[in-house]
């Protein structure tokens, strides 16, 4: 299956550590450069009706909900209980169908110039017994956009998360380091310092983009993320 360059995943080093927000802000720079832009939420979790990542993604973006929202196709997979998208599934007596997702990626690719796909939890989630949602990304060859945050734990999580990236082969566009919150200052320079030393470490993209702004980001913006891709 081969997908257009203006596919980009965003994936998290943990759950929580704010994907949506990450999502919907890049695409609103996109939409504010003149470009057709959804999200996909492949699935989600803890929720029923609709989904509410893409109700923030347009949100962020100053958009309404669309056909393709109101329809599913932007999250196909909706399941109330809050747990991996595996297990989450089973308790509804279904599986996940890799098949539907990449039916809803095509569709969305097909009327949009860019396309923002955002998994449910960490990287090595499980999507079914046979997929985890970074072997889905590596098998669609979709440039990724890690985010990160200065939360303990952090550090660990981000070096095996860009480990698992490297072995993978996956182009990684950029990190981005959301600092919402509120943690010490010294946790979030200490952090952002390892995560440099890790992409360098592992010979990745060394872009880093800080989400909100603090003083060494404040001539920083979304563009970086997006000049490999032309």
């Amino acid at each position: 299956m081969t997908i257009p360059h203006r596919t980009i995943a965003v994936g998290g080093i943990d759950t929580d550590v704010g994907k949506s927000y990450v999502t919907g802000l890049l695409a609103r720079h996109l939409v504010q450069q003149g470009h057709s832009v959804t999200t996909l939420k492949l699935v989600q979790t803890g929720c029923s009706e609709m989904s509410d990542d893409i109700i923030l993604h347009r949100r962020l973006m100053d958009q309404p909900l669309s056909e393709f929202d109101r329809n599913k196709t932007t999250c196909p997979y909706l399941f109330p209980f809050p747990a991996s998208p595996r297990l989450a599934a089973r308790l509804t007596g279904t599986a996940i169908d890799i098949g539907v997702l990449d039916q809803a990626a095509a569709t969305l690719q097909n009327h949009f110039d860019w396309l923002l796909v955002e998994g449910a939890g960490g990287l090595m989630v499980p999507l079914n017994d046979q997929w985890r949602l970074l072997d889905y990304y590596a098998a669609r060859r979709f440039p990724l956009v890690l985010v990160t945050s200065p939360r303990l734990g952090s550090i660990n999580h981000t070096r095996l998360s860009l480990e698992a990236i490297k072995a993978r082969g996956i182009c990684l566009l950029g990190t981005v380091y959301n600092v919402f919150g509120n943690h010490p200052r010294e946790i979030v320079q200490d952090t952002l310092a390892e995560i440099r030393q890790a992409l360098a470490d592992y010979g990745l993209a060394e872009i880093v983009v800080i989400v909100p702004d603090i003083q060494e980001s404040k001539a920083a913006g979304w563009a970086p993320l997006l000049a490999s891709l032309g």
